[in-house]
């Protein structure tokens, strides 16, 4: 069925590019994919010269040179020039894309070139263009995708150690002898190959989607690189699953929803994450501020009876007021007095200051 296929197709790509994400994630150059959706123009302009037509395996070969062009100029102007990574990927993508636009000015002014109509795919059309493969008829589109999947795969399973000491110990990697250079360069050409063989099929807007944002919701899910790739092959896949359903049930744009549909992943992972997430530091920062509350009110009450003085007065509308209502729950507290575990309690938090301001006044 067409939606199978369209599910197919935009399943590998986000397999393909959730596998390759943590890797610029964790290197900062997630929008990788986006400099090489502006800056392989020039690679269109010139297959379609050399070629002499608009055929899409040469303006494919012309859009992957482009693309390796603008990884390894971009890793130039670092290292050599010593700019900022983002700063030398927007020097290069603004210069070949200008580059692009003189050629097509120049060699094929009455061509539509536009990336838009060659690489920006929609993959709503795969199920009108097939091929025969192993004896089955399959989207044409999908060969390209299963391509790049299979190669990240068998890359990712060959360098995983390597990468993985260059992600998060660069310095460990020369001191060990690694080739870095060598190793990072083949992750920005693996980018390149991934980036290129789905533009075509998804679209390039998609493509940088999926770099980036799965890889970006395993990272504030996840602590081990292991983990995180798994995560954001995981949340890829869930993407390009309820994109392909949602975009059907409302009748609208296939990637456009897969992205959408990252998104409020992101957005989940940005409130909810364990360790990083907005609701649960909030909830932390207010259990700790309550426990303090509850030891000083406990402790203050102890001092008030210890020495016959009125018990704390009760506030309300405050974290003071909170505090006293829980201590009453749990019994550790009556008419403003510790009684129980409470009074155990309160007497070691005495115990404790005591030692502590003993201390300060000696060696401070």
């Amino acid at each position: 069925p067409e939606g199978w296929e369209i599910l197919s197709v935009a399943a590998c790509a986000s397999l393909a590019c959730g596998i390759i994400g943590p890797q610029l994630v964790l290197r900062r150059r997630a929008m990788l994919g986006d400099a090489i959706s502006h800056g392989v123009l020039p690679g269109l302009v010139l297959g379609f010269v050399f070629s002499g037509s608009r055929d899409l395996f040469w303006m494919m070969i012309g859009a992957l040179i482009a693309a390796l062009l603008v990884s390894f100029l971009a890793e130039w102007l670092r290292d050599r020039a010593g700019l900022d990574g983002g700063a030398a990927l927007g020097v290069v993508f603004t210069s070949l894309f200008a580059v692009g636009i003189i050629l097509v000015e120049i060699f094929a002014r009455d061509v539509d070139l536009d990336p838009g109509c060659v690489l920006h795919g929609m993959v709503e059309l795969a199920p009108l263009d097939q091929i025969e493969w192993l004896g089955r008829s399959i989207p044409r589109s999908l060969v390209p995708v299963m391509i790049a999947l299979g190669l990240n795969i068998v890359v990712t399973l060959l360098l995983w150690k390597e990468w993985k000491i260059c992600a998060f110990d660069p310095a460990l990697a020369n001191a060990t002898g690694l080739p870095v250079r060598i190793l990072e360069q083949g992750l920005l050409a693996l980018v390149a190959v991934t980036s290129v063989a789905c533009f075509e099929a998804v679209g390039s807007v998609l493509v940088i989607a999926m770099l980036a944002v799965p890889a970006t919701v395993a990272h504030l899910l996840c602590n081990r690189m292991g983990s995180m790739v798994m995560v954001s092959v995981v949340v890829g896949f869930l993407s390009a699953f309820i994109g392909t359903i949602s975009a059907e049930q409302l009748d609208t744009n296939v990637p456009g929803m897969m992205a959408t549909t990252s998104g409020f992943f992101l957005m989940g992972a940005v409130l909810l994450a364990p360790g990083r997430g907005i609701v649960p530091r909030f909830v932390r920062r207010f259990r700790w501020t309550l426990r303090v509350a509850m030891e000083d009110l406990l402790a203050e009450a102890q001092l008030c009876a210890e020495k016959s003085r009125p018990a704390p007065a009760r506030q309300f509308l405050s974290m003071r007021g909170l505090a006293t209502i829980l201590l009453e729950i749990r019994g550790f507290l009556r008419a403003g007095r510790p009684r129980g575990q409470g009074q155990r309690i309160a007497q070691a938090l005495l115990k404790k200051r005591g030692l502590w301001r003993r201390f300060a006044a000696e060696r401070l």
